[in-house]
């Protein structure tokens, strides 16, 4: 029976409990050798036809618990909702989306801009879109009605204050929770829910010289849309740095299903690791998040995940939970890397010159990666304007 990535996280919580002080590491012994499904080479893949258009420039995509199909269309101010079958079920309006994520109730949250206080600027704002009905019928009063008989009787007089997704997102109900009208240059380039609905934002800008308030930070937010704190385990340095936890230019982050881990990722500039693979611990004497994989740590130096300077511009990751495989899209190096939970690379990887075939050309500069349940995986292709799926070519189900 394949070791779920749920036994693999429990193993890590409770490996805590022997780590003590400042040099708290992952015993990477608890981790279950890789799931391997086929041998190295046996298979690569292939991707389906024809592709999605529609788009102007499409960047950040999820597949949500709905089982619909959410893409970020920068270019066009909206964020789309598509089928599995890639119809086009409607969309709404909102400036420059550049992430997106949904939580159990199904809202959808999304990272983009507004106009500022002064009318005419914009700065970023986090939006939060809500698809799925809440009743909140109640009885507002008790009115006395009087019959033709003479009879008296006290009738309730209810309330509707609900409202409901109808099929068109368009018309679902939205609202800003979160916008930094002093740093308008700020940015939410990624967002990830966690269990309690609460959920992780990172955040991008040009200002860094701060050490308590820097542009680069991640968020944590509680199911409320009230900001926590900053995540303080990972570091933005003013002239960038080389530990696993520094963090710069921040592209995206994807929490990992079920639990509070999960993988931030970032471009190069003045950083080494494009891709950081952060795990939550909480107990007497620690709660926060460590690397899984770190330089520092003999167990986990030569792992092939945090290999320095592997991503040119790290901008979204997925997690495809049969195989227990880690996707990178890189859009720097126009290629997706592919880990097993042990952090090695896998050969199933691809690139540029793989999509570039049967008259189409490769990737150019793609900016989102999902991964559904019938085992698709589905590439924002931004510069070619277009979604595009692939599927491994000795797969016969999903199962």
């Amino acid at each position: 029976m394949a070791v779920t990535l749920r036994s693999i996280f429990v193993g890590m919580t409770l490996c805590v409990l022997f780590l003590a002080g400042c040099e708290q590491r992952f015993d990477t012994s608890v981790l279950p050798d890789a799931h391997q499904v086929v041998s190295p080479g046996d298979t690569t893949y292939v991707e389906l036809f024809p592709p999605w258009g529609g788009f102007e420039e499409p960047r950040a995509m999820i597949v949500g618990r709905d089982q619909l199909i959410y893409v970020a269309d920068y270019g066009r101010n909206e964020l789309v909702m598509l089928d599995a079958g890639g119809a086009r079920l409607g969309s709404i309006a909102i400036p420059h989306p550049i992430s997106v994520a949904q939580n159990s109730k199904l809202d959808l949250y999304v990272g983009g801009e507004t106009i500022a206080p002064n009318g005419v600027d914009t700065i970023g704002a986090i939006y939060r879109v809500y698809l799925v009905r809440f009743d909140t019928t109640y009885v507002s009063r008790y009115d006395t009605v009087i019959n033709q008989f003479g009879d008296t009787t006290i009738s309730p007089v209810r309330r509707d204050t609900s409202f409901y997704y109808d099929g068109i997102i368009g018309t679902a109900r939205t609202r800003i929770v979160w916008k930094e009208a002093g740093r308008p240059h700020r940015r939410y380039t990624g967002i990830g829910i966690m269990p309690d609905n609460g959920y992780l934002v990172a955040r991008v800008g040009p200002d860094n010289t701060s050490f308590v308030d820097p542009d680069c930070r991640v968020l944590r937010f509680n199911k409320g849309d009230t900001l926590v704190t900053p995540v303080g385990d990972l570091i933005t340095r003013p002239s960038g740095g080389t530990a696993i936890t520094d963090i710069r230019t921040l592209t995206g982050i994807m929490v990992f299903p079920s639990t509070r881990h999960f993988i931030l990722t970032q471009t190069t500039d003045g950083v080494v690791y494009g891709a950081i693979f952060m795990a939550y611990l909480q107990n007497a004497n620690f709660e926060g998040w460590l690397p899984v994989y770190d330089p520092s740590n003999p167990d986990t130096r030569g792992v092939d995940f945090i290999k320095p300077y592997r991503y040119r511009n790290a901008v979204a990751a997925a997690f495809d939970p049969r195989r227990q495989d880690i996707f990178i899209l890189d859009a720097g190096l126009d290629s997706v890397s592919k880990f097993n939970v042990r952090g090695h690379f896998k050969q199933e990887s691809f690139g540029k010159y793989l999509t570039s075939q049967e008259g189409f050309p490769g990737f150019s500069h793609p900016m989102g990666i999902a991964f559904s349940n019938d085992c698709t995986l589905y590439i924002s292709d931004t510069g070619n304007k277009v979604i595009r799926r692939f599927k491994l070519s000795i797969q016969t189900s999903c199962f």
